[in-house]
């Protein structure tokens, strides 16, 4: 007697071993999408922080602390399109030290407002350089 065709626990086993690869494919699929989503937007956030910081180090170095503002920041920088600064705290500790936290968002959701889940915070200190 011949037997032709595949038993029930060969197709089930198959089936089962297909189920795993589509769907470790689909997770690699998944993954390299979200990681080219950083890479893509990564480079102007980092823009942004850069010339935040170079504005601010300029203003202490040139004694215009009483310059350094959000609305001034935000006039004098110009950052890639999607990004904006959203908040912008100077603390001052003494004459010549400056910690300043700095506020980057990308506006995802295109409503103008920096949610919690789109904002990236930066410390800096600066001091200025004594005689």
């Amino acid at each position: 007697m011949v037997k032709k065709g595949f038993s029930l626990l060969e197709v089930t086993v198959s089936i089962f071993v297909m189920g795993l690869t589509v769907t470790a494919l689909l997770n690699l699929l998944n993954w390299s999408n979200m990681k080219y989503k950083v890479s893509a937007t990564s480079w102007k956030e980092r823009t942004c922080l850069t010339e935040a910081r170079i504005w601010v180090r300029n203003q202490i170095l040139n004694n215009n602390e009483n310059n350094i503002s959000l609305k001034n920041m935000n006039n004098d920088i110009k950052c890639p399109l999607g990004f904006g600064y959203s908040e912008l705290k100077v603390t001052k500790h003494d004459d010549d030290t400056f910690f300043i936290k700095i506020s980057v968002f990308e506006d995802r959701n295109n409503n103008g407002i920096a949610d919690s889940s789109e904002k990236t915070d930066r410390l800096f200190c600066f001091r200025r350089r004594s005689a």
